[in-house]
Order: C-alpha cells, then structure tokens, then sequence
C-alpha cells in the first residue's frame, strides 16, 4: 500500500470559486492539515452532497497549494452529476474531502523536465511547477487540448520562463496536432541516458504514446493516471489497470489509488 503520508477527513469550506469556462471552475479550500503534508501529484476526494445521490466521492488532482492561508484548489470540467453539483457550490458552502491520497513526481537529480499535460490532466504538472526550483531544471512544457478554450491556465504558464508548446485538435491555438507530435521532435535532440524523465498526465491514448516515445528514445518517464474511483484508498476495488509484464504469474493488476496514481515508464500496460 503506498500511502506514505497521513490522511486527513474533514468537512471543508470553499473559500473561492473562479470559473474558467462554461463547464470548467477552479474551487479553492481551506483544509490547513492537508495543505502542510499534500505533495505534487496527490490527489484528493471530494464528496459533494450530503444526500444519497450521489453517494461515492469524485477524484481531484491538487492544482496548487497556499501554506499562508492554508488553502488548496482543485481545478475541473462538468463531466456529469457530481462535478454539475459541485460547479454550483458557493462560497462559504462545505464538502467533504479526504486527502492526500497517492504518490508523487520524483523530480530529484533530473536536470531536463519534459512535463506533457492533456486538457484537465493539467492540475499535477501545474502544481509540480509551483513547488520546484525552475530555475535548477531545464524544463520544456507540452500543454494539448481539444479547442483553446481547453487550455486551461494558459496565461498562467506563459509568466514561466522555459520553453512551451501548445497544441489544439482543431487548430484554435497553436499547432494542429497531438501534443505528443512536439515531444517526439524535442525528443529527437535528447542524449539517451542522459538525466531526463517525462512527466505526464492525461488520457490514457496520449499516456500510451508518451511512453512508446520515451521507450523509443530510452529516456525516463512518469505517468500520472486519471481513472474513476470510489473510495480512493483500495477498499472499493474500482480503479484497476492492467500492470505490464505479467506474463511469469507475477501481479497483473494495479489499483491507482494506492499504487498510483503516477507510474514509471514500464510499469503499465499501455
């Protein structure tokens, strides 16, 4: 079980709510406790209504934290009831939240950082951006999305100083391609071995080429999983992915909350 840090249940005030979009909000908590341990990667769970429907609790990934104020804020889109009721919270108004949960980005003795992120898998690499040294890396930013309206924090990324590629499905903003079209070209001027790791987030297709790239180019990565679960720490058994590698009657399965939800490059079956 790879909960290393303690969990935290409490009944949590939503101090801000700024929406991005039609169907996209940022929402700010206060939940001092989880702010002091919470690292870049974690997650959190977020039960939206005290009423029986619905029941189960919704994942979110930690987009930043403030230690001064000892708030967090998650960053998501109206997928469905849960994310529906939570877009109309007020200020002031309370949820439920248990958290941190998972595992976190490694990012000690990597000097180039390839951080790849695909619509709201945004939230890990943004809050990982906020809490290193920028200066000690040399970091290159691939940020995909559907339409630009889908490039969530774009202004936010352009005050950082490194390099960044932008890349719509329909060509509103930046190049017409898949995000992982860049990567491979930056890819190709990488040293193999050299001290690199990609770290990513996203839907599963854009993960799997992430790591056929990596493999491709022999390079680290770390791949940061979006999956649905219900209780976020193992009980449920409902975030199960394939594992790679099975083949010798070893483990096949891995649940993404306790194991997850970041992974190395060969540790999946993409």
């Amino acid at each position: 079980m790879n909960i290393s840090n303690p969990l935290f249940q409490r009944s949590c005030t939503l101090s801000n709510s700024t929406q991005l979009s039609s169907k996209t909000y940022i929402h700010e908590y206060l939940f001092p406790e989880l702010v002091n341990i919470s690292k870049p990667g974690q997650f959190v769970q977020i039960r939206v209504t005290s009423e029986y429907s619905p029941l189960l609790p919704r994942p979110f990934s930690i987009l930043n934290v403030n230690k001064n104020n000892g708030t967090f804020a998650v960053l998501f889109k109206i997928f469905g009831e849960a994310t529906e009721i939570l877009s109309k919270k007020s200020e002031g108004e309370t949820v439920e939240i248990l958290g941190p949960l998972g595992n976190s980005f490694k990012t000690d003795n990597i000097k180039k950082l390839f951080l790849v992120a695909g619509g709201v898998g945004i939230p890990p690499i943004y809050c990982l951006l906020q809490s290193i040294n920028l200066s000690q890396h040399d970091i290159s930013l691939f940020l995909g999305a559907a339409t630009k309206d889908d490039l969530f924090l774009k202004d936010e990324f352009d005050k950082m100083k490194f390099a960044k590629s932008y890349s719509t499905d329909d060509g509103s903003f930046g190049d017409k391609n898949l995000v992982t079209v860049p990567l491979e070209e930056a890819l190709k001027e990488c040293s193999p071995g050299s001290s690199t790791s990609i770290l990513s987030c996203g839907p599963m297709p854009m993960l799997a080429e992430v790591k056929r790239l990596a493999k491709k180019y022999d390079v680290d990565a770390q791949l940061s999983v979006e999956t649905i679960m219900a209780c976020g720490f193992g009980i449920c058994q409902g975030c199960v992915v394939p594992l790679n590698g099975n083949e010798d009657g070893g483990k096949k399965y891995t649940l993404v909350c306790i194991d997850g939800p970041i992974y190395s490059r060969d540790e999946l079956k993409l």
